[in-house]
């Protein structure tokens, strides 16, 4: 099949996939394909020492934002939030750790 970038797709989705050298939808699969390596889905486990306000967990991204999950201790619940690329640094309180995104370490 032929690749190509359906009408409904927004104008700002096909300046991207222009940018990206890509001739239509398709082409994602296959790059997502190559680039599956940069996605880690086995969780973080932070540096020994850090979590203190001084220093915080670096969390890593390269968007705006990032979704953040974590495991209660207690209640072994999934609780996830979002933290942003911004100098603010965020606490859980459930683990007593800071967090921050680490582009504003």
């Amino acid at each position: 099949t032929e690749s190509h970038i359906p009408d409904y797709v927004p104008d700002d989705v096909k300046k991207d996939l222009e940018e990206l050298g890509l001739d239509g939808i398709e082409d994602l699969d296959e790059l997502e394909e190559k680039n599956m390596e940069g996605y880690n889905e086995l969780g973080l486990v932070p540096p020994e020492g850090t979590g203190t306000f001084a220093s915080p967990i670096l969390i890593p991204s390269r968007k705006h934002d990032r979704v953040v999950g974590y495991c209660d201790p207690t209640t072994h619940a999934m609780y996830w939030f979002t933290i942003h690329n911004d100098e603010n640094t965020y606490y859980i309180k459930d683990l007593g750790l800071f967090l921050q995104d680490a582009s504003h370490s």
